[in-house]
């Protein structure tokens, strides 16, 4: 028995010096030679949103409820010493759960066991495997894997996020990440980045530059991008403002991510890394602070549009003062053929059926600033071709057919504000 035990260590090692050696020898992704996956429909349905560092383990069930309540509809239940009871807990609350296969360091205490993953719990819809691998190394792995699960069983889907581009410039990039996943039948691509700062500027550049490279990657390989928020001060960045989180989640939706993400909902109990000890709610209490209802409001208003968004592929997105790296809007190029806006862009998607959609966003937002004292009234102007508009998804404003004379509407969109329209085009 002993000798037994000791030859499998010993081709354990073997088996994972040979691993480690041939990801740091791997010069390409594409020499990643990994076994296909099925395609398969994702178990889960509806509209992803989920939050970075949820209630844990050791929280109530008041606690999980409230989470679903703001709009939240799965839950990344972490292998922490809290594990077995988080998941009776979402479960209970009536949450579908997509665990970290990797023990997340939310000031949480390590379980005292190996966790056992379930793989016949209906309520597990899905894994999530790293945060922010880097280095040609820990890509390998993520996305190995991410196979592995994926082949074990396609319809519990299983990602891992990657660092905001600008981050991950080093071999591999995020271009070469993405399509070595897509290869190995990842079924999600997600990436994070924070561009919302203390001193009250926001780095607009990168943030739309990051929307863009995934808008074009998602739409390459016909796989969907989630985006994130911030909702917690830390480091060198801000609290957001009402304003301040709807701009970074409407222009998530208009670059055409199809899944939300949030950091954090739960939060740090020590005031380190300069950070607030609470995000959405305060963990020493569970109670809510002001962004809960700011959270609730808009996630409601995603989901109430939920089933359109997932269908629709991104065509375009358009900028009336566009940051360095973006498209500008040109006049008589779209069937909205001109935007008079302080700021704003425009995401153009089309259905399944044709149908033509755009996402308007207000981009006026700021540090302290609500989303009402950022509104702004922009003018559109259609095409000849455009016989009617519905806006299918208005928060602050009344959705349904949209009034139009002489080709001209306006509609008072709040601060950082997005406003979906349906257009019934005439063919040709």
């Amino acid at each position: 028995m002993v000798f037994r035990r000791l030859l499998f260590v010993a081709l354990l090692c073997l088996w994972s010096s040979t691993v480690l050696q041939g990801a740091e020898e791997l010069k390409n992704l594409r020499d990643l030679k990994l076994p296909p996956v099925e395609k398969r429909a994702w178990r889960f349905k509806g509209f992803p949103i989920v939050a970075w560092w949820p209630p844990p383990g050791t929280a109530t069930l008041e606690d999980f409820k409230a989470y679903k309540e703001a709009g939240f509809t799965i839950y990344p239940a972490n292998p922490d010493s809290g594990f077995e009871n988080s998941v009776k807990l979402a479960e209970q609350a009536g949450i579908p759960i997509m665990a970290w296969r990797s023990y997340m360091n939310f000031r949480t205490p390590k379980s005292y066991h190996p966790i056992t993953f379930p793989k016949d719990n209906p309520n597990f819809v899905g894994w999530i495997t790293k945060d922010e691998p880097k280095g040609m190394r820990r890509v390998v792995d993520a996305i190995t894997e991410v196979n592995t699960l994926m082949r074990e069983d396609p319809s519990r889907w299983a990602f891992f996020n990657l660092l905001p581009p600008h981050g991950q410039e080093n071999n591999p990039g995020t271009e070469a990440i993405a399509e070595g996943a897509v290869r190995a039948g990842i079924p999600i691509l997600s990436f994070d980045n924070y561009v919302i700062f203390n001193d009250g500027h926001d780095n607009a550049v990168e943030f739309y530059s990051g929307l863009e490279r995934f808008r074009k990657v998602s739409v390459r390989y016909n796989v969907p991008f989630w985006a994130f928020a911030l909702t917690l001060k830390h480091y060198k960045y801000r609290r957001p403002s009402e304003s301040d989180l709807r701009w970074q989640h409407y222009c998530n939706l208009a670059y055409g991510a199809k899944g939300l993400w949030y950091f954090t909902y739960w939060g740090p109990t020590t005031g380190q890394d300069n950070s607030d000890k609470f995000a959405i709610v305060d963990p020493a209490n569970g109670k809510k602070t002001e962004l809960y209802e700011y959270v609730k409001t808009l996630n409601h208003a995603v989901l109430a549009m939920g089933d359109i968004l997932i269908g629709l592929t991104n065509e375009d997105v358009v900028h009336t003062n566009p940051p360095k790296g973006q498209r500008p809007f040109k006049a008589d190029q779209y069937w909205i053929s001109n935007i008079a806006a302080k700021d704003a862009l425009i995401g153009f998607f089309r259905d399944k059926d044709g149908t033509s959609y755009a996402m308007v966003v207000n981009k006026q937002h700021g540090m302290n600033k609500s989303a009402e004292e950022t509104a702004d009234t922009i003018e559109m102007t259609f095409a000849p071709a455009v016989k009617s508009i519905v806006a299918v998804n208005w928060l602050d404003g009344k959705p349904g057919p949209v009034n139009v004379k002489d080709r001209k509407v306006s509609l008072r969109i709040h601060g950082g504000t997005g406003v979906l329209l349906k257009a019934d085009v005439s063919k040709g």
